[in-house]
């Protein structure tokens, strides 16, 4: 794929994104977590959802550039939740039991023309629809998310950004430019050219990336 059909793509995917997970290797340290953090400022003054997940202490010297930064160590769990609105009925009591594998709940009493239009579903917990690696050559160098996270990148959208050229080139995209000296110098570089704006509190954190 060309460089310039490369750029475009992860143009328009961060333009889609809903909501966007950065996860910066836990083995390549300041860097890696320095350029995840620059990343994360532009997209937010874009008002996109976006966290950090990092599974560790923030980097020695790096602590004065992630005030206000949603930095989560785990990718979390996802939930069935059943809800029922019994409003305007006689309903008081809710048991439940488990056989077969099967969770039944009874809410009693209530009358033989129960609007079942109240019983809703939904599935609660990590609602990513894109994640940005950086500085990650596979799986392993996400520490203890790796089994987890593997999972969830599987089925989502994934834009894969390295300065090795041992990367393993996974991912829906992968940006593997191994003439940038550093991973923070390198989303300073491409940034302009998918429409994110480097603004001081993102320069700042790039820059201290470059200069570690």
């Amino acid at each position: 794929m060309a460089e310039f059909d490369i750029e475009t793509k992860i143009k328009e995917m961060l333009a889609n994104a809903r909501k966007v997970a950065i996860v910066p290797s836990v083995v390549d340290g300041a860097d890696s977590f320095a350029a995840a953090v620059g990343l994360y400022r532009m997209l937010s003054s874009k008002g996109k959802d976006s966290s950090i997940l990092y599974p560790g202490t923030v980097p020695a010297g790096l602590e004065g550039i992630t005030e206000g930064i949603n930095i989560s160590t785990s990718v979390g769990s996802r939930s069935l939740v059943v809800s029922i609105d019994y409003s305007g009925t006689t309903a008081s009591k809710v048991n439940y039991t488990t056989e077969n594998d099967v969770l039944s709940f009874y809410l009693t009493p209530v009358d033989r023309d129960f609007d079942l239009s109240k019983v809703k579903t939904e599935i609660t917990g990590p609602d990513f629809d894109l994640y940005i690696t950086v500085g990650i050559q596979s799986f392993e160098d996400t520490g203890v998310l790796r089994e987890h996270l593997q999972a969830e990148i599987s089925k989502s959208k994934v834009i894969n950004i390295d300065n090795n050229s041992l990367n393993t080139r996974f991912g829906t995209l992968y940006l593997v430019d191994a003439s940038m000296e550093s991973l923070s110098l390198l989303i300073l570089n491409k940034a302009p050219k998918w429409d994110l704006v480097i603004d001081q509190r993102s320069a700042k954190a790039l820059t201290t990336g470059i200069y570690r």
